[in-house]
């Protein structure tokens, strides 16, 4: 294909709103020459109804950049998942694909110790609680609407007989201290047990999970067992709630029978969400680009998540740290590209060698390590309804 103006091309396509207005201080915002993608060969592919394959190659910089362009209002289907029945997750993007039967997907949020570093949510389970502030991406279950936020996380589980509540202070994340109940779900694997010497209650879930309003989501749970001991007690498919011994929260407890009917109910915040992947910093919000980059701004393999003013949502890759290939790019650069792209609203995931893009079986883009890595999350464009929602 013959190099065309990029900018021309998604004007045409209707990826892109009119260009804003520039200024004398707007060359802090914009990248430097020939960072930007208004001039490049860009070669297109159908992947299949409601979802679109674009590689964007300059190759005079060098730089290489990959997008899948969705549409929610057809039948392919975002996903967030882990890329493991539990933590600690560590698998490659391509193995996640296949064992999910998406059409595609992209790296999700950094990762350590196998876990997502800020909050994730998939299929309506919260997987963790965490003291990162990252922003929050999710798209509402019914797919309406694309969200940006920063989380606020609220868990309460309510006895559904007399009302009484219990605050769940952190979930999946590590041991309770005095004044706190901490939650572990089965999500939690080997990384998140429950403590010992604790007092506990584990409670059998009744039924799946289910949207609640004004915002969150619910789940019924029974009572298994209740009491104190020096040995950690076992999940069995449940979950289990625990507080250090002779503290309130114990005593508050240890008031439950076995039988007894609980609610569990949970948000970060955003209403209608059953899935939810994190990352930083903003690239741009409500149409303007954002600097809060405070650590790897540098030029850097790349990963990022948008949205456009027709609600397609925007995932792209650029390769990088590969001098003949790509060179990668800036934090400011990845947002000016995320902006030219047509994206009002853009968010950073993870990069470096992280960062990668699988379409079917292939991997399209050049992972910096020369190889895939392992990751803890991915983003996923499914064939239709996700299996795993309630």
């Amino acid at each position: 294909m013959k190099p065309v103006r990029l900018v021309a091309l998604l004007l045409a396509l209707g990826l892109l709103g009119a260009a804003p207005p520039t200024s004398a201080t707007d060359g802090a915002d914009r990248a430097p020459q020939g960072r930007s993608i208004r001039k490049a060969i860009v070669k297109k592919k159908k992947i299949a109804p409601g979802l679109v394959f674009r590689k964007i190659v300059q190759k005079r910089i060098p730089q290489r950049t990959f997008v899948l362009v969705m549409n929610p209002a057809k039948a392919v289907t975002l996903d967030v998942a882990l890329t493991e029945a539990a933590m600690p997750a560590r698998r490659p993007l391509s193995r996640v694909v296949q064992a999910h039967d998406a059409l595609a997907g992209i790296n999700g949020d950094y990762s350590g110790l196998g876990r997502p570093t800020h909050v994730l949510a998939q299929d309506g389970e919260l997987l963790h609680t965490t003291r990162q502030r990252g922003t929050l991406f999710a798209l509402a279950a019914d797919e309406s609407r694309a969200l940006f936020q920063m989380p606020e996380v609220s868990i309460t589980l309510t006895n559904r007989s007399t009302g009484e509540a219990f605050s769940i202070s952190r979930w999946n994340e590590g041991r309770p201290a005095p004044g706190e109940l901490v939650g572990y779900s089965p999500l939690g694997g080997t990384l998140e047990l429950p403590p010992e010497s604790s007092c506990a209650a584990r409670l059998l879930p009744e039924g799946a999970p289910t949207l609640a309003n004004p915002s969150g989501v619910e789940r019924d749970y029974v009572v298994d067992v209740v009491g104190c001991w020096q040995k950690a007690m076992a999940r069995n498919g449940g979950i289990v709630v625990a507080a250090e011994p002779a503290t309130d929260e114990a005593i508050q407890l240890l008031t439950l029978t076995p039988g007894t009917r609980m609610r569990l109910h949970w948000t970060v915040g955003l209403p209608g969400v059953l899935d939810a992947v994190g990352g930083a910093p903003m690239l741009v919000r409500d149409g303007r680009l954002v600097r809060e980059c405070t650590s790897a701004c540098g030029r850097h393999p790349r990963t990022g998540i948008g949205v456009n003013r027709r609600g397609r949502i925007l995932m792209v890759v650029v390769d990088g740290r590969r001098p003949r290939w790509s060179l990668g790019l800036t934090m400011n650069e990845f947002a000016r590209i995320m902006k030219d792209l047509g994206a009002v609203n853009a968010l950073n995931l993870d990069g470096g060698g992280s960062s990668t893009m699988v379409i079917g079986d292939e991997v399209v883009n050049r992972p910096s390590d020369g190889r895939e890595r392992a990751i803890s999350n991915v983003v996923l464009a499914l064939p239709g309804p996700d299996p795993g929602e309630p």
